[in-house]
């Protein structure tokens, strides 16, 4: 009983969590979690870890050979269960920290760079340099915007249902500070260029959102876009990573780029339009502040 106790309290909330992760990393990631509880490993050594595997997956792709593909997979799929990890162990041991939060948010897109410069390189060898550039650009561009639509609605139901704020302007505000303090240290090259980074992330993010405060119950948020995030849970990071695990294993990480541009960005249209119309139908805060509907508390500083 108190495994599944400590399970479900390593978990950011079921309903926001994406299927594949529930049914397969996160479970195996969880008993990881267990094995290294009482030792002094941490979230950010953990996190570490799961980006050297993600940009090795990409680095062996761009030897374009099926035993090169054979270890991006396993490669990829050591990352993300890492990925999940590091979360896990931060949300049980109450030690997430914001430099973790930065680490395990660049993971996903440092790992699927590296990823699709890898598969061009590789690709490039045999065929049309600037036909493989073009799509593997397009395809890139297309699983960051699903992947960053995922995040900011995932974030929103976190929000309005379970009373978590990830506020984006928020994360700005104290990144902005965080890098001014390291640009007067000596040094700190990494941690400079990661909360650089991060902060770039969260200035796109925040220009394709926006900044509205809806005039909602906990339940009828979650009545209306459960639904909903279960699906666009479909084009999250891990959907994608996974699909490239197995059409990896088959030798055919082109038909990811394919999948990835046609499907995916046809579903991402579908749902974007869905989305507007349910969000379209909740009242709007007109003093747009902080939510207090059930009183929010800020995210704490984990891992996913």
């Amino acid at each position: 009983m108190k495994v599944k106790l400590d399970y479900k309290a390593s978990l950011k909330g079921t309903d926001a969590e994406e299927i594949l992760d529930l049914l397969i990393y996160r479970p195996i990631s969880f008993q990881f979690v267990r094995l290294i509880y009482n030792t002094n490993i941490t979230p950010n050594q953990i996190s570490t870890v799961a980006l050297i595997f993600g940009v090795l997956a990409g680095v062996f792709y761009t030897f374009s050979t099926e035993l090169m593909f054979i270890f991006a997979a396993i490669s990829f799929f050591i990352c993300n269960v890492l990925d999940c990890a590091d979360g896990q162990l931060a949300r049980l041991k109450k030690n997430g920290t914001r430099i973790g939060r930065v680490v395990d948010g660049l993971i996903d897109y440092i790992t699927a760079i590296s990823t699709f410069i890898g598969i061009a390189i590789g690709y490039s060898i045999s065929e049309n340099p600037i036909f493989v550039w073009s799509i593997t650009a397009f395809a890139a561009f297309s699983r960051a915007i699903q992947n960053m639509y995922f995040d900011n609605y995932r974030n929103l139901y976190l929000r309005y249902v379970y009373n978590i704020i990830h506020d984006v302007n928020s994360d700005i505000k104290e990144f902005e500070g965080d890098l001014v303090g390291l640009r007067r240290l000596k040094g700190r090259y990494i941690a400079k260029l990661l909360v650089y980074i991060y902060l770039k992330y969260c200035y796109l993010q925040k220009a394709i959102t926006k900044d509205i405060v809806y005039d909602v119950t906990p339940e009828e948020y979650k009545k209306k876009n459960k639904f909903l995030l279960r699906c666009w849970s479909w084009l999250g990071s891990t959907t994608h990573l996974t699909l490239a695990i197995i059409l990896t294993l088959f030798f055919r990480v082109d038909l990811y780029l394919f999948i990835t541009i046609t499907l995916g960005n046809f579903i991402f249209i579908i749902l974007f339009i869905l989305q507007k119309i349910v969000l379209g139908n909740f009242k709007i805060r007109k003093n747009a502040g902080s939510y207090s509907g059930s009183g929010f508390s800020k995210e704490t500083e984990t891992s996913d």
